[in-house]
């Protein structure tokens, strides 16, 4: 079976296109750049912008399943057209031709970002839609989409996913968290009492894998998460135990949010990217814990790493790189 994987230079969709791999599927690569590390041998690179549909339409050819990543996600320096192009604009297109070509399944990456800061923990799939910055609002016009193609989209199957999330060694995110924490540079916003949902990356690689082709999957949406929830301190402690740096600065949300902005407009007028804004400090506001029975129940789905041994197996990947990379 041949799966072609869009976003596949990102965190997630080259160890999606490894995964697959590694798991006997064909894989085609596709993103916007060449490949800035070699994937496996065998796996077929297309270079091409999901936005162009000329540069795109030949990799279709022969694909059994689809697995949708390529999204404008945390640029900065994006203007926000290239947020609605990307996110929203392509997709119909993306989806139509799937369908013209035979494709049997098309797997939506979206973001539990749609539901931006939960009311009440732990949410599931029906919690409202509730997003809050141009990423979230984008991701949230693209799964619309999608749902409008439903009544048309046979023979084709299409599942959306929500991740959490998702992290593990090469993600940015993550090597910065534990980097910083690791030097005492830290800077801890208000008392962390908030809930997020990390899931590691190969739990979350099995997931999509057991979505594929899976008919029962077919007009459904799941969140995948991690198997616990963690309030934000939780997870600095978890980072202080790993890396056995300690947080020492600890800063008031208000007057977090008052740096943040004064940065973000300094920032903006150089053209430089904010070391630090306003949502950036959602990692210590945002509520997002999730209740991922309909994935349990339905596909099988079962995350084993747990914070401790996924930040460890970060921080091991890290040291195996020069100390200036983190």
């Amino acid at each position: 079976m041949r799966v072609l994987v869009t976003g596949a230079q990102g965190f997630i969709g080259r160890a999606v296109v490894v995964g697959l791999r590694e798991r006997g599927w064909k894989v085609t690569a596709l993103d916007l750049t060449p490949p800035a590390q070699p994937l496996p041998q065998d796996v077929d690179v297309v270079t091409a912008d999901i936005r162009a549909t000329d540069q795109w339409r030949p990799a279709l050819d022969g694909i059994d399943a689809v697995v949708h990543l390529a999204s404008a996600h945390l640029q900065v320096d994006l203007p926000e057209s290239v947020y609605w192009e990307t996110n929203v604009r392509s997709l119909r297109p993306l989806l139509e031709a799937s369908r013209a070509a035979g494709v049997t399944h098309f797997v939506h990456t979206s973001s539990v970002g749609v539901h931006g800061s939960l009311a009440s923990v732990p949410g599931d799939e029906n919690s409202p839609l509730a997003p809050e910055n141009l990423y979230e609002k984008t991701k949230a016009a693209g799964e619309a989409e999608v749902v409008a193609f439903l009544p048309e989209a046979a023979p084709l199957g299409v599942t959306i996913v929500r991740p959490a999330w998702v992290y593990g060694p090469g993600d940015p995110r993550t090597e910065r968290i534990l980097g910083a924490v690791a030097r005492g540079r830290f800077i801890m916003f208000g008392a962390g009492r908030n809930q997020r949902h990390p899931i590691f990356i190969d739990d979350y690689v099995a997931g999509v894998a057991q979505i594929l082709l899976q008919p029962h999957s077919f007009g459904r949406t799941y969140i995948l998460a991690g198997p616990a929830s963690l309030t934000s301190r939780e997870l600095v402690a978890a980072a202080e135990r790993v890396t056995g740096g300690r947080t020492r600065l600890r800063v008031p949300l208000a007057l977090g949010y008052a740096a943040g902005l004064g940065v973000e407009i300094g920032c903006r007028i150089v053209g430089a990217a904010p070391p630090i804004s306003r949502r950036t400090l959602a990692f210590f506001t945002n509520q997002n814990a999730f209740d991922t029975a309909r994935a349990r129940r339905e596909l099988g789905f079962a995350p084993a790493v747990g914070i401790a041994d996924g930040f460890q197996r970060v921080w091991d990947a890290m040291q195996r790189f020069t100390p200036a990379r983190h």
